[in-house]
């Protein structure tokens, strides 16, 4: 069942899980021989490594255990390594994760046992678990890349970044499908597939909420939009505690959005948010519209051991430039306006699902959602029908939905 935002005429749900990583001692009577990672200066790390997980790390020995990381991860056998010593070994698996963050396309590392490791007192030894190895990895790489390459050839040409974000954001929605099942077991601590990464949702196209933000980093990055992710926790649903989560911003002209693409999901049998609306209702709002029902984990740098997640960055959102419904709703400022009656009109006639009105801050909103279901949105629609002379006949059959927090109304359409 889904945490899920709440429309004036449905209410939907939705529990997202995330699995909890952890660490255990190496093996200490195993025969396989460490190789110790030749490093780079911290100098030379910086220039080499641009991620945000990269950037967030705190001592050199921690960027050094990324570099190490990244020397054996890709390689289609788990190799055992050394590095220098951290202060804390803890840090080994929230600098392992901070790499994840940088890089979406890793989805063999083991989420339960990501790695082991032991210590000499003097260097850290360390292996990576792997979920495949050999040629059965191999071949999940492959099918990783061509589900990408697939993808990326759908994508509008010579795009804007913000049309090229909206194909991502779209693509994983009309392909992936919230994993029910994977939901169940995470609550027994087990871990079903691959439903934590890109790989779960671009290929086996079932994923829970790390997959979809994972997968939707992945194809922002290849179409060259600035991406990140953002860890914490969602509002539980009638009474649940709140709940473990994770999702995106991207940065657009300079400026950052939230994108939630997993509450943008919405199942088909959800007749009253199935629109454009409805599955874009977090697509590039702010951070003080996101904290409304998301509460955002702290940053590396400030965590402590009784928070469970954090950011390796936290970008301030308060942009509406491209927001989704700054760019497809009508602000209205007077229910009286002749303007409300032809952006009606103008949507029928391009045969949308729904027609999305943003109430401004002049108007109550509850006053105004009540005025527009007692007779404006009649006026409107029979305007609109007299504008478009036949063509495309609004119905009676249209319904009204509301989104208060977002001062949003949406009329979804239906034609005669």
């Amino acid at each position: 069942m889904k945490m899920r935002k709440q429309l004036l005429i449905s209410s939907l749900a939705l529990i997202l899980a995330t699995a909890s990583g952890c660490s255990v001692i190496f093996d200490d009577s195993s025969e396989a021989s460490s190789k110790a990672v030749s490093h780079s200066g911290a100098v030379s790390l910086s220039e080499k490594y641009t991620g945000y997980g990269f950037k967030a790390l705190q001592t050199v020995e921690e960027q050094r255990l990324y570099e190490a990381i990244d020397s054996v991860v890709y390689k289609d056998e788990s190799e055992e390594f050394t590095t220098d010593n951290l202060d804390n070994e803890n840090k080994a698996g929230e600098v392992l994760e901070l790499y994840k963050d940088d890089h979406p396309d890793v989805f063999w590392i083991d989420e339960t046992e990501p790695y082991y490791y032991s210590n000499d007192g003097g260097k850290l030894t360390l292996q990576l678990t792997f979920k495949l190895s050999g040629e059965k990895l191999a071949q999940a790489k492959a099918k990783l890349d061509e589900k990408v390459s697939a993808a990326l050839q759908e994508a509008p040409n010579e795009a804007s970044s913000y049309e090229k974000e909206l194909y991502a954001h779209d693509y994983i929605i009309k392909n992936c499908a919230y994993d029910e099942e994977s939901v169940e077991l995470h609550k027994s601590d087990t871990v079903r597939a691959n439903e934590q990464n890109a790989y779960g949702a671009l290929v086996e196209g079932k994923a829970v909420c790390e997959g979809y933000t994972r997968a939707f980093q992945l194809l922002c990055d290849k179409l060259g939009v600035d991406c990140w992710v953002i860890q914490g926790q969602a509002q539980g649903f009638e009474g649940e505690d709140n709940t473990n989560h994770i999702w995106n911003c991207v940065q657009l002209d300079g400026k950052w959005y939230q994108v939630d693409i997993t509450w943008d999901d919405c199942d088909d049998t959800e007749s009253a948010l199935v629109t454009d609306a409805g599955s874009h209702l977090y697509f590039n709002v702010t951070t003080d519209e996101i904290k409304k029902d998301h509460k955002i984990a702290p940053t590396y740098s400030e965590y402590s051991a009784s928070d469970i997640w954090y950011n390796g960055y936290v970008p301030q959102c308060d942009s509406t430039d491209y927001s989704y419904f700054t760019l497809n709703a009508l602000a209205v400022d007077s229910l009286e306006s002749e303007a409300c009656a032809e952006y009606l009109a103008k949507s029928a006639a391009e045969g949308a699902q729904s027609c999305n009105y943003l109430i401004g801050d002049s108007l109550d909103f509850d006053s105004a959602y009540d005025e527009i279901v007692q007779g404006y949105a009649y006026d409107w629609m029979t305007a609109a029908n007299e504008i478009n002379g036949g063509a495309n006949t609004l119905s009676s059959d249209c319904k009204l939905s509301s989104y208060s927090e977002r001062r949003l109304i949406i009329l979804i359409l239906d034609y005669e």
